[in-house]
């Protein structure tokens, strides 16, 4: 299907923006319908010009009134996609906006298009315009960034003009067709969109990878001369590694002692399938050799990036840590943290489930998408839009670099392989020549973690293995990135700010950049991410995080106490079990259908002892922090004691406790005052803070319990507002049990109603299901400070 002579005019480098004046194509829309027939590009053309007037629902940017040259006063309306700019709200199509406490979703499907045939009878008076959506480059002294050809009919070249204007609203809606180009094409320095590998072995992947160390230890060209690689000259190397140097089918266990030398450590999940490791009885054999063929397709690719990268060792935990020996293993796990800090490079096997997967994708089922099976790009999963599931293209390798063509995923290509240029489907937002968005992941939509739901971020241990290493190289399911102190690269082109914390900004009491974010926030969102994965072994909870709590300590002279910091006590102590209730923000009915279904995490306990109460490492259990109030303070930690069940001071404990003052009450279920309330809270308990006599009440709050609420319980307040829910276990002892948050507080300490409550003996106390404890724990929970243990 060649293309048209209006297609192959087309200025793409010079292309005026969305709120310019659009650059003319075909004649006539009855000229576009007809060349369609023949000309690809005319074809999706047609198609993305009926998108364009459609309304895309969402989150829509009202600019203040302008002024057209004639003096018409216009309202400029610019679609921003489904999240706005900070992420913090997601919209529907439906119009429904909801507080966003998700990650990213794109609605996979095909976007909403006119049926122009009906709209725009034959010989109607109409012609397609075009524009560039021009994204401003994050890289310094760059040409501004073409991501997106855009397309609107009307008679006229100016956006007033467009057919779904009016003479007082104008509709900013960003483009509907996605540019990318190659590597050695003309249009490289101007379009970064790329076509991704389909096999990730191949020669054109490892000259990517290579192009990305380069870039790397050149600074990212951006404004800090700086390189991400801060091992080259004298890196401290582990107890053993691997040598792979050559070309040989054989590697060995070696020990270098003192000497030092470039290293690659591989991140991994060892899964259930047969595996290959260092044991006592085994350890003299792998020191003469272990032949390439006998290790799993993980640890054999491993070994081939390594030796594509002229690195001659590589440190494998499986290999280089002997496994039966549980000394060798707690000193060598403590010390896990300084593998990943001093390696040149990480390997991380993203997508693989175990090491019988390998580290480089499956090409050949990635040629086949579907909503359930979807490869899109994360600029599509930062808006959220409709995005169709393989929308970003893909280099099938071979001689004649061919590229695959699906409908509606298809690509129109312009020019030869040095100017050639891939036009997919994919909406874009829009960006405007006064204000152009950063052509950065996560500037123009939600921020992204492409790595959120690969299989191995769903492992514990590998969490400080991403954030000690200073570089990394992941191959993910959809496409290889690379991830440095500086930025995320993704395989596509797209380029991503690094959200994920380096241990830099973990140890440093505030941010470089002046923001407002401790060390302690950062450690809190780790720990929300930590308690999302997985271990195969519930003792690990603690030394999966060992080798990053030590480097902690030793940069920072703080304690750490089985998940928590000495020099923040009280304000780790309030972390809670995840849940998300999800509400929209009006009083329209039929929003309520949109909203998804509330969620809380499933808790799980450890059959063995493995943390005292208050640490969130005595369950297993996605959790999340909320702030305290700085000024409000109202505990005081006393006295706190969890010694270790080890050699390694920040792995396992054999038990805690912590003596505690703070303000003591009673907790009394209620019921929630409004309808819509108990819709809304499906999992959040409504409570009043009583004396423990039951014959004060001084205010209403929301309760979140690890478990099932149980009653009766109590509230030891950390500040004038928040509170950690306590079970008695005796005289002036308890165990954490969840958190609640005071709402409301009383205006005057009324008589409570719930009479039942009443202490008015022994017998009163039995017919409420009391025990000795509750009734000790009573009486002295009159909302002054009490000082007891927490076990």
């Amino acid at each position: 299907m060649p293309h048209c002579r209006f297609c192959l005019d087309i200025p793409f480098r010079d292309l005026p923006y969305e709120n310019e004046e659009g650059f003319p194509h075909q004649p006539t829309l009855d000229a576009l319908r007809e060349s369609a027939k023949s000309c690809k590009l005319c074809k999706i053309i047609l198609w993305a010009a009926g998108c364009y007037l459609t309304s895309p629902g969402g989150i829509v940017m009202s600019k203040p009134s302008e002024e057209l040259p004639d003096g018409r006063k216009f309202m400029t309306q610019v679609f921003e996609g489904m999240y706005d700019t900070m992420g913090v709200m997601r919209g529907f199509s439906n119009g429904a906006v909801v507080m966003n406490t998700g990650s990213a979703q794109a609605e996979l499907g095909e976007p909403r298009s006119v049926d122009l045939d009906a709209r725009f009878p034959q010989g109607s008076n109409v012609r397609p315009w075009l524009y560039g959506n021009w994204y401003r480059s994050p890289y310094r002294d760059r040409h501004p960034l073409l991501v997106g050809l855009g397309i609107r009919l009307g008679k006229g070249a100016m956006l007033g003009e467009a057919e779904g204007n009016s003479e007082t609203d104008v509709f900013i809606k960003g483009t509907y067709l996605r540019i990318r180009t190659d590597e050695e094409s003309e249009f490289s320095a101007i379009v970064p969109g790329r076509l991704r590998t389909d096999f990730q072995g191949s020669e054109i992947a490892f000259q990517r990878v290579h192009k990305w160390v380069e870039e790397c230890d050149r600074g990212h060209d951006c404004d800090k001369n700086h390189s991400c690689d801060k091992n080259r000259d004298s890196p401290i190397v582990p107890t053993r590694l691997l040598e792979v140097s050559g070309s040989g089918e054989t590697i060995r266990v070696v020990q270098l002692g003192e000497q030092r030398s470039h290293y690659l450590a591989l991140s991994h999940s060892w899964g259930l399938s047969h595996r290959i490791t260092t044991t006592k009885w085994n350890i003299v054999k792998h020191r003469e050799g272990i032949t390439v063929a006998q290790l799993p397709p993980t640890f054999r690719e491993a070994v081939l990036i390594a030796r594509k990268l002229d690195i001659s060792y590589l440190w494998i935990d499986s290999l280089c840590i002997i496994q039966d020996d549980f000394s060798d293993w707690e000193v060598e796990a403590s010390r896990m943290g300084n593998v990943y800090a001093h390696a040149y490079l990480t390997i991380s096997a993203l997508s693989s489930a175990d090491d019988a997967s390998g580290c480089f994708r499956n090409g050949r089922d990635i040629k086949f998408a579907s909503t359930h099976n979807p490869r899109i790009s994360c600029d599509s999963w930062t808006t959220g839009f409709t995005a169709i599931p393989l929308a970003a293209g893909l280099i099938i390798d071979g001689r004649d670099n061919a590229v695959e063509i699906r409908r509606f995923r298809e690509m129109a290509m312009q020019g030869d392989p040095k100017s050639r240029l891939y036009v997919t489907c994919e909406w874009m937002p829009p960006s405007l020549k006064d204000d152009p968005k950063y052509y950065l992941v996560g500037r123009f939509g939600r921020k992204v973690d492409p790595f959120e739901h690969e299989p191995l971020n769903k492992r514990a241990w590998t969490l400080q293995e991403r954030l000690l290493s200073p570089r990394t190289l992941h191959y993910g399911s959809q496409e290889m990135y690379w991830e440095c102190q500086y930025c995320v690269l993704c395989e596509d082109g797209a380029l991503m700010t690094r959200e994920f914390p380096t241990m830099e900004k973990v140890v440093a009491s505030r941010y470089p950049s002046g923001g407002d974010e401790s060390r302690h926030d950062i450690w809190h969102k780790l720990v929300q991410e930590y308690t999302g994965r997985h271990l195969t072994r519930d003792q690990d909870k603690l030394p999966a995080l060992s080798g990053l709590a030590n480097l902690m300590a030793s940069k920072t002279g703080d304690r750490y106490i089985a998940g928590l910091w000495g020099n923040n006590i009280i304000k780790d102590l309030y972390w809670s079990v995840e849940i998300n209730e999800p509400s929209h923000h009006c009083d329209d009915s039929e929003h309520d259908a949109t909203m998804p279904p509330a969620t809380k995490a499933i808790v799980k306990r450890p059959a063995q002892y493995r943390a005292p109460s208050w640490s969130w490492a005595a369950l297993d259990g996605k959790i999340e922090y909320s702030h305290l109030n700085e000024k409000g303070i109202q505990a005081r930690c006393l006295d706190i004691q969890v010694p270790p069940a080890g050699k390694d001071k920040f792995g396992r404990v054999q038990l805690g406790w912590m003596i505690i003052e703070g303000p003591l009450y009673l907790l009394h279920q209620v019921e929630w005052e409004k309808e819509r309330y108990k819709r809304v809270f499906k999992f959040t308990i409504s409570v009043e803070f009583q004396s423990g006599t039951g014959t004060k009440k001084f205010g209403s709050g929301h309760a979140k319990f690890d478990d099932e609420a149980c009653f009766p319980s109590f509230a030891l307040m950390l500040d004038n507002e928040h509170a950690l829910i306590l079970r008695a276990n005796g005289m002036r002892t308890f165990t954490r049990i969840g958190t609640v948050s005071l709402v409301r507080m009383s205006e005057v300490n009324d008589p409570s109603t719930s009479a039942g409550l009443v202490m008015q003996g022994k017998n009163e106390s039995e017919k409420l299901g009391w025990s000795v404890e509750d009734e000790q724990a009573a009486e002295i929970a009159d909302g002054s400070p009490q000082i007891v243990t927490l076990f």
